[in-house]
């Protein structure tokens, strides 16, 4: 449900999780240059505060997803679902920018040959 609160206020035994996007910026100094660099990707983040809250901060034309559960469980694993997103996002960004460290350049061949 986008921007959209009504389902959970009309059932208040309703578990919700409001998220958003953020573009996040990865920032490393290159080896070759010398110069700051940085690797951009868009992660969701959980808001765990009110809606009104997530408005105040954020403002009213922030996108945001307000997802609702009936259950508890069904919420916590929509929730490690999305950490376990963001981790794997965040380890492809490390090794991302640890090969480009390494080499200089951008590297995703084998390191050696197994003939």
């Amino acid at each position: 449900m986008t921007n959209n609160e009504a389902t959970a206020q009309a059932n208040p035994q309703m578990f919700e999780v409001i998220t958003y996007e953020e573009n996040v910026a990865f920032s490393f100094t290159s080896p070759e240059t010398g110069e700051p660099d940085s690797l951009e990707h868009e992660l969701t983040f959980i808001w765990e505060d009110t809606i009104e809250e997530f408005i105040k901060e954020h403002g009213a034309d922030k996108p945001y997803k307000i997802e609702t559960f009936k259950r508890e469980r069904a919420r916590d694993i929509f929730l490690e679902q999305v950490e376990g997103r963001t981790d794997d996002l965040i380890e492809e960004v490390q090794e991302e920018i640890a090969n480009k460290m390494k080499f200089g350049f951008e590297f995703s061949g084998q390191l050696h040959n197994d003939d």
